[in-house]
This record gives structure tokens, sequence and C-alpha cells, in this order.
């Protein structure tokens, strides 16, 4: 593969194309990158590949000319046969699944990159114990790394997630015909939820911190999450004594987003809700039990606090699962009221970037 040297060469570039199908959190950790290229090359097209579910991520990102999306009943031989009608100057795969290589590897392109995922060094720290992860990569330069050596070298910004007019109008009239006293009080986000059960800190534990919070910062609660998330969010608002707005499940991404946006604060587990925060500049408190940073999720280059315990077996998954290995969950359990508190009372005062 040629290596370019000089800004001057990729500005040369006229079609991009980025691969990244799904979910929430990973596709915006894509967006410093898809930044950088634009700065590299602003001249060139930049499309975009993910599924439909997720169009609201990028809808408006300025950085992508076209999204291209996978349908849930679209086949791998027709969206191929779609992506060969261009010929890429690059394209690259921030997903590295078999759907992605596949397409990756029939596309017509003149340079094609793929982001290595790690996958052995994450596994021998989960199996084995043994850290062969020490930079602690953040996942963004991971998915920057393949992109250097076309001499694109700018430092990456943080994420982003921009919104459209009317989901900020939309999402103004959700909250004053749903909760008049929003707009005299700040709003505290609390996403209870997470794909995988050993992710999910107790949601008597979120109530308890939104309840003290509430009461010190005259706060409303605006509870979010997926449909998935609907019983978690309902015991959650079954404990508080407070004014609370539960949108779980009811809302759009992109009105997700406007929603989140007004929040002063949001606490959550390591979910796509917590990378949502910190693309919308919203401070946030991330409970983690079974993944560790050297995995590269943490919020990235945001106002964040994480909370976690230091634990033998942790990490005990790549990504999460559905029941603790051990059967104590000790890497939730052990994460305190007390410690969730700190660590939002310390954000809470803080300026927003």
């Amino acid at each position: 593969m040629h290596r370019y040297n000089t800004v001057a060469d990729v500005q040369e570039f006229t079609r991009i194309l980025v691969i990244r199908l799904s979910s929430l959190g990973d596709i915006l950790l894509t967006t410093p990158v898809l930044r950088v290229l634009r700065e590299h090359c602003p001249a060139a097209r930049i499309d975009f590949l993910t599924k439909a579910a997720y169009q609201d991520v990028l809808r408006a990102n300025p950085c992508v000319d076209r999204l291209l999306l996978l349908e849930p009943q679209q086949g791998l031989g027709e969206t191929l046969q779609r992506l060969r009608q261009t010929r890429y100057d690059v394209a690259v795969d921030l997903q590295r699944t078999l759907r992605s290589c596949l397409l990756y590897h029939g596309l017509l392109a003149k340079h094609k990159l793929a982001y290595t995922k790690r996958t052995i060094r994450r596994a021998l720290l989960v199996h084995l114990g043994w850290n062969t992860l020490q930079a602690m990569l953040p996942v963004p330069e991971l998915y920057m790394a393949p992109l250097r050596c076309l001499g694109m070298t700018a430092p990456l910004p943080p994420l982003e997630m921009h919104l459209t007019a009317e989901s900020r109008e939309a999402m103004q009239a959700y909250l004053q015909q749903e909760l008049p006293e929003s707009l005299m009080r700040p709003l505290l986000a609390v996403a209870p939820g997470a794909r995988w059960s050993t992710k999910r800190w107790p949601v008597e534990r979120f109530a308890a911190v939104a309840q003290t919070l509430v009461q010190a910062q005259q706060a409303v609660v605006v509870v979010l999450g997926s449909a998935e998330d609907t019983p978690l969010a309902q015991e959650l608002c079954q404990r508080l004594s407070a004014p609370v707005l539960n949108s779980t499940g009811k809302l759009s991404l992109m009105h997700t987003a406007a929603l989140l946006q007004q929040c002063h604060l949001l606490l959550s587990n390591d979910s796509g809700l917590m990378h949502m925060a910190t693309a919308l500049r919203v401070p946030v408190v991330a409970i983690f039990g079974p993944t560790v940073q050297e995995f590269g999720f943490y919020p990235f280059k945001a106002s964040a606090q994480v909370v976690s315990t230091t634990l033998a077996c942790r990490p005990c998954s790549t990504k999460g699962s559905t029941r603790c290995p051990r059967g104590h969950h000790q890497c939730m359990q052990q994460v305190t009221v007390a410690q969730v508190l700190a660590a939002a009372s310390k954000l809470w005062g803080g300026e927003r970037t």
C-alpha cells in the first residue's frame, strides 16, 4: 500500500467511504475521525455506511456528505452492488465483523484500510489476566490509526453529534407539555440501562443518587433509554419522590439527543448514551463494572467522571454479559451511592465546554 507523506497528497482524494454498521456508541466514536478526514480532504465526498436504525447519529453531521443505509431486509450482495457503483479513493472498515469485511473486500477502491481491533490482546486480559494493553489507546485513536499512514497527522477532536432544528423545537415543546416545572429548573438525566445486564448498576442506587441531587439542586429528573430499558425506568421512577419525565422507549435517537442536550448532567452505565452525552458536551458520570479503561471505551476528551472498583476478576468480558461469571457481580455491587454522588457533585458545579 502506498504511504502518503503530505497533506497535499490526501487532498487529491475525491471519494471516501467509511464503514461502521453499529452501534450507537461505536458510531459516535468515529466522529473525531470524520472531522479529521474533512479537514484533510475538504473537497472530497465522504460517504458513511451504517445500519438504518442508527442514521440519526450522523444525519446532521456536516462531515458526512452521503449516508448509505443498510436496511434490515437488505442482503449483502445488493448492498455491495450498490457500493461498487462508486470507485472510492479510500475505503476504511471501522467495524471488522464478518459482514463489514465481506463488504470491504468486495469494494472497488484504490486504498482499502481497516482498523486493528486488538481482539487477541483483549482476550488475553479477560481470560488469562495478561495485560498487554498498557498504552490504553482510546477507540477513536484506534479508528484513526490506519489513516495516519496516509499523512493525516492532525490530533483528534472530541466526539460530535449534530442536531436538527426540528429536533430542538420538538423537545422544547415536549418538555413544556409533559413537565412544565422543567422550564425553570435544571434537568438531571438518568440512563439506568445497558445492553448487557452485568454492565447495569443497581437501579435503586441510581434512584438514591438522583433523589439526593434533585433535593440539593432543585432539579428535575429525565429518564432516558430504549424500549428494552422500560422495566428499569419504571422501577426508577417508582423510587423517586420528585418531578420526573420518563422518556424511555418513546423517542427517536435524534429526539433523545435533543432532550439530553438540555440536561445539566447524565448519570449512566457504560452505554451508548454515555457517548452521546460526551458528543453533546453534557457532563457525565459513568459507572463501569465488567469492562476496563484498557479496552478504550471510556468517555473520550469529555467532562466526565468514571466510577469503578478494583477487583482481581475485572475485566471478565470485553463487552459485558448476561450474568456475572462468578455469581457475585461485585464489580457493580462495590460501587457505592456515596462514590457516584461525589462524582456527580464534582461535575454539577463545573462549566460545560
